[in-house]
């Protein structure tokens, strides 16, 4: 190759080099190191904003004050948070205030979130005082203390809880007041099962959502039924559901001389309280007392069923078929709801009544009052096919009962308020009276029994055929005390006052002594022989015995079930003729017995007899007195085994003749017998006495 031609190939290859370098692929710069975007921390005053809007909307209406709402306790986890509070309050807020806030202070935060007086570096400086001072949730609510955002002089000082002092820091000058205002809706009570007395601060929210606009208007309180909020009680059987209450409301009644609705109240509270450990199954449940500063109210569980006036009137002014299942259960609830009445009344026998009985038996070397018992509690049946030997019912020996005695004057005994004790004749037996709380043994009486205070509950049935569901006894809350209403009484020629329809005749003859608790056994006796009128007759035939009264002399001291002349009291001629005419009913008057007659029998024999347990009576005398709660309840659990025992046998001791439509209620009585004078006793002062029932026809 030539000179030339090396030359010329040299610069193609230079050319064809620069050609490449010129449009060949360009290579890419050297990756630089990965940077994150720039964070924008969202504003806090926005989130605050926010924060407020959100729980504002939380907020559920109360009923109790209507014009105000509470913040359920619920709502406050899902509003205060670590996500929130680091968005809420500034950047430079430290882990320590975070963990107190989100630990022991989410109510203090959101009640001034929702003041919307604190900006987020208020609440940050709020939140590390209230670290300091170890002011949590926990001291809420607050009074109302002097010199917020400073410090009074010493001898000027108010004391209070240590944990206040963080109002005295200079932040709470200018955001104190809606503090103190705004607390009350973040602090509603939750019902808690092992809490019973509340005291709140004047101008507190109830958790109460709903309240009837008709509430039962007494004298002394209104009861409304109402709802507690689902978040606000532990009724597990109600869990995530509103809880339906009685809610009852005294009043204050600053115009009725001697009654003081603050004293009220803490005797019904106290008796409540000590009543509820008794834990039966009859005895109605209070849920909780409220002190709401000035206002004073009490829970109960709601009777969805209403009172047993209403379940009366329910039933149709004509008979139903008897139906032995509907009876049967009649006579368990009656059985249930004496046998609360007998753990009310208690087992002491150390009152002034049980010291006579048992002194008397002593005197006799016998026990008094030898009493039939089943062996078998009433709440439970044999099985199918199963039989159990029980105790028969035993017709009352009518040649010693109360009704063939002749008429005589008893003196009643029991002692009044500052009459404690009497001593026997052994110097070392002190014997202690009914009403004395001397006695550690607890015994309490109900004073004021009537259909309208026995109450059905439906949601308790365990049975879907079971008609009458659960009878509780109610008002309970002056039981033993009888503090304003059940113990005091006006003149009876007052047209203002009369007497209670089922009250005992010892109510009107013995008007100023304390009430025994054979007072419920009288009542508890009128109200089973009106069931009786109601299953046999109708709500015509009750109307009927009620319309009797027209013809009692005095309506403020006879009722249908006594008569009272000069303080001297016997059995009413009209329930004398009542019992009489139904124990001649067919379905009473039949020689295989009948569950309803013998029923009628225990009222007439144990039950509306007028005399009582007295200082010097032997066992004969105190066997034909008033029955006490312990003998109803073992005469009534023979009543129940005797039917238990027929319906096993396929027998008609329940019922026999199922149709009632031809069946007419007794016819009334006309006349009155005439009443009788009452001798007066020269024992010192006139002495209030009473009779022994009189002479009644019939079986």
């Amino acid at each position: 190759m030539s000179l030339r031609q090396k030359h010329r190939l040299s610069f193609c290859y230079c050319n064809m080099g620069t050609m490449r370098r010129f449009f060949g692929r360009r290579r890419k710069p050297p990756p630089e190191a990965y940077q994150e975007p720039a964070v924008v921390r969202p504003n806090p005053e926005e989130e605050l904003r926010s924060l407020r809007i959100r729980l504002v909307q939380s907020f559920v209406p109360s009923v109790i004050p209507s014009d105000k709402g509470f913040l359920p306790v619920t709502e406050i986890d899902k509003l205060v948070n670590y996500a929130t509070i680091r968005l809420v309050l500034p950047e430079k807020a430290s882990t320590d205030v975070f963990d107190f806030v989100c630990g022991h202070g989410k109510t203090l935060f959101l009640i001034l979130v929702v003041g919307n007086e604190a900006s987020p570096n208020d609440l940050l400086a709020i939140m590390e005082s209230c670290r300091k001072h170890s002011m949590t949730d926990e001291h809420l609510p607050v009074d109302r203390i002097p010199c917020v955002g400073g410090k009074l002089p010493c001898h000027q000082r108010v004391a209070h809880h240590q944990a206040w002092d963080v109002f005295h820091d200079k932040i709470w000058a200018h955001i104190s007041f809606r503090f103190f205002q705004d607390q009350a809706m973040f602090t509603a009570p939750v019902i808690l099962k092992d809490k019973f007395i509340y005291e709140l601060k004047e101008g507190c929210v109830l958790p109460i959502t709903k309240k009837a606009q008709k509430p039962h208007i007494g004298h002394f309180s209104t009861v409304y039924e109402a709802e507690v909020h689902h978040a606000h009680h532990q009724d597990d059987r109600y869990f995530g559901e509103p809880l339906k209450v009685a809610l009852k409301q005294l009043k204050p009644l600053t115009s009725e001389p001697g009654y003081n609705v603050e004293t009220a109240w803490n005797h019904e509270t106290s008796a409540l309280e000590e009543i509820n450990k008794l834990h039966h199954k009859h005895l109605i449940r209070p849920l909780a007392a409220l002190r709401c500063g000035s206002e004073h109210y009490i829970m109960f569980e709601w009777a969805d069923g209403g009172s047993l006036r209403e379940l009366w009137e329910s039933q149709g002014p004509e008979p139903k078929d008897l139906d032995p299942d509907r009876i049967m259960s009649v006579i368990e609830e009656i059985l249930g709801i004496v046998g609360a009445l007998s753990t009310l009344h208690g087992t002491n026998s150390r009152t002034k009544t049980g010291n006579v009985v048992r002194r008397a038996a002593d005197l006799a070397g016998m026990a008094a009052g030898e009493r039939l018992t089943v062996p078998v509690p009433h709440s439970v049946k044999p099985r199918e096919g199963e039989t159990k030997d029980y105790s028969p019912i035993t017709t009352p020996d009518t040649s010693k009962s109360p009704r063939n005695l002749p008429e005589i004057q008893v003196r009643f005994v029991e002692p009044s308020d500052d009459e404690v004790s009497f001593r026997s004749e052994d110097p070392n037996r002190s014997y202690v009276s009914e009403e004395s709380d001397a006695s550690s043994d607890e015994h309490w009486r109900h004073g004021d029994l009537k259909p309208e205070n026995i109450l059905q509950f439906n949601q308790s049935q365990t049975n879907n055929s079971r008609w009458l569901g659960t009878l509780k006894i109610a008002d309970l809350g002056l039981a033993k005390q009888h503090v304003f209403a059940t113990a005091r009484r006006k003149d009876m020629t007052n047209q203002k006052f009369t007497t209670s329809h089922y009250e005992a005749p010892e109510a009107v003859a013995n008007l100023h002594l304390p009430r025994s608790r054979r007072f419920d056994i009288w009542s508890i006796g009128c109200v089973i022989l009106e069931f009786v009128i109601i299953i046999l007759y109708g709500n015509n035939g009750l109307a009927s015995f009620y319309a009797q009264l027209k013809i009692c002399e005095n309506p403020h001291t006879d009722t249908l079930y006594f008569t009272v002349d000069r303080n001297v009291a016997r059995v009413s001629d009209i329930a004398s003729h009542w019992i009489a005419e139904i124990l001649n009913d067919p379905e009473c008057n039949r020689a295989g017995g009948s569950a309803l007659a013998d029923i009628v029998r225990l009222v007439r024999d144990r039950l509306l007899v007028v005399e009582l347990p007295s200082e010097n009576m032997v066992p004969s005398q105190i066997s034909r007195c008033r029955a006490d709660a312990g003998e109803l309840k073992e005469k009534l659990e023979a009543i129940w085994g005797k039917a238990i025992h027929d319906e096993s046998q396929r027998g008609d001791y329940l019922c026999f003749r199922k149709d009632r439509a031809n069946i007419a209620p007794p016819a009334p009585l006309q006349v009155m017998k005439p009443k009788r004078t009452a001798a007066k006793s020269r024992l010192g002062d006139d002495l209030l006495k009473t009779q022994p029932n009189l002479e009644t026809v019939g079986p």
